[in-house]
């Protein structure tokens, strides 16, 4: 788990909204009690699921998902005014916003050193401040707020591109199911049939799993929890449904029911 924020970083000037560089940041002041709310990247339809958001639920941290909201996302390549004289030496941003612009890059900048940030607006504000013939990628929103020059917009490689986010607070919340979606993250024995007996449960509770995803054992190498959501349940079939799944399982954790986004 990542130390307390440091006092700079503790938004005490932001009553209401605050940034912070790194999504172990933004998670780490919800547990902290610095922040209200978490907004926090899941998966984006180009790049997958957003692998330290769903570690850090299942194995770091006591939050909750209170909702989830897809949004579309366009990526602007972002210079210092006057810069933009030459190809970059280096462009800087988030991995996942790099992997989601790969082929504009490549066949555009293919000289370009990559350098991943732990946010798109750190990387902003980073090139803001260099000295060096750099670039960074981004929305346009972050352009305008550390006054840099959009040399293109809409260089993601799909135009679809989208992030679905997770709103995240304190403590694992109520564990009443309600209509809408569910998630939990389990692991079950290494032995033969046991992700099936789970997954029959749901089978035979008539509900729909919308998603499995296993995310490896940190301390156990070769074993495996899942995060799973469902969706498409009679509330009170899910509850029998999870009162079983939680007796065949090693590791159990309800990670929020919430509202469709």
């Amino acid at each position: 788990m990542a130390d307390a924020l440091p006092e700079e970083e503790s938004c005490s000037s932001y009553p209401e909204v605050c940034d912070l560089p790194a999504i172990e940041d933004v998670m780490q002041g919800v547990s902290d009690g610095i922040l209200d709310l978490a907004v926090v990247p899941l998966e984006n339809s180009t790049e997958g699921v957003v692998n330290i958001t769903l570690d850090s639920l299942i194995f770091d941290q006591d939050l909750h998902i209170k909702r989830q909201l897809t949004l579309p996302i366009s990526h602007c390549l972002m210079r210092k005014p006057g810069a933009i004289q030459g190809d970059p030496e280096k462009i800087y941003s988030h991995s996942q916003s790099l992997a989601q612009c790969r082929r504009y890059l490549r066949s555009r900048f293919p000289g370009a050193e990559l350098v991943h940030m732990p946010s798109n607006a750190e990387a902003a504000r980073f090139v803001k401040g260099s000295g060096g013939n750099f670039a960074a990628v981004g929305p346009k929103l972050a352009a305008q707020i550390y006054s840099l020059e959009t040399e293109a917009c809409g260089i993601q490689d799909q135009a679809s591109n989208s992030t679905t986010f997770a709103a995240l607070a304190k403590g694992s919340g109520s564990k009443a199911i309600i209509a809408g979606k569910t998630t939990i993250a389990f692991s079950t024995l290494n032995k033969p049939g046991s992700l099936y007996k789970i997954l029959d449960i749901f089978s035979l509770w008539d509900i729909n799993m919308t998603k499995i995803i296993s995310r490896p054992m940190k301390n156990k190498p070769g074993e495996y929890v899942f995060y799973v959501d469902l969706e498409d349940y009679v509330a009170k079939d899910l509850e029998d449904a999870l009162t079983m799944v939680r007796r065949k399982t090693n590791f159990f954790k309800f990670l929020g029911s919430y509202p469709y986004p």
